[in-house]
């Protein structure tokens, strides 16, 4: 019995992640993964097996909270400064 292989695209869409993630979760060796005629194959048990790493960012347009705007560095607030001017 032959186990069933996927493509990086279709592991993004059933998981509900980008390529770039599971391409991310197989450069760092959370992902198990062989190549089959130059292309990267992924078993389904692997896929099934594997929790992605979710970001959850701050949505654009979203004010900081005062403890996060206190660790963001002084260079980096002068770099948004000088972008806002451009």
């Amino acid at each position: 019995m032959k186990p069933n292989l996927l493509t990086v695209p279709e592991v993004a869409a059933l998981k509900g992640v980008t390529r770039a993630a599971v391409y991310a979760a197989i450069s760092e060796g959370r992902l198990p993964h062989q190549k089959v005629l130059g292309r990267l194959a992924l078993r389904e048990a692997d896929i099934l097996a594997w929790t992605p790493i979710y970001h959850a960012g701050r949505r654009k347009g979203t004010k900081l909270s005062p403890e996060s705007k206190a660790k963001i560095s002084a260079k980096q607030k002068e770099a948004w400064v000088a972008r806002r001017r451009d």
